[in-house]
C-alpha cells in the first residue's frame, strides 16, 4: 500500500465526513470514496490509483477554481501537503 493511500486512510478514520485533497506533484488528487464523490460533483475523471483505490484530480493551477466549487457545495475539506 502506498504512503499516500495510508495517509488517506488515517485521515478518514479520524474524520470520515471530511474530504481530503492531496498535493501530488503538479496535481491535487482525491482518493478512495472522496475521489468517487468529487468526481461526480466536480465532473472530474475517475481513474485507478491502485488495485485498492480510485483517484480523481486536477492540475495545481486549477486549485482556486475547484476550491470555489467545493466551498459552494458546502464540503468540509482539508488540503494535505505531503
Amino acid at each position: 500500500m502506498s504512503k499516500l493511500y495510508n495517509k488517506y486512510l488515517e485521515k478518514k478514520e479520524k474524520n470520515p465526513k471530511k474530504v481530503y485533497l492531496f498535493k501530488s506533484g503538479n496535481f491535487y488528487i482525491f482518493l478512495g470514496e472522496d475521489a468517487e464523490v468529487m468526481s461526480q460533483e466536480l465532473g472530474l475523471k475517475l481513474t485507478a490509483f491502485s488495485n485498492l483505490s480510485k483517484k480523481s484530480g486536477f492540475p495545481v493551477s486549477e486549485l482556486a477554481k475547484y476550491l470555489k466549487f467545493i466551498k459552494l457545495l458546502k464540503y468540509d475539506y482539508e488540503i494535505v501537503l505531503s
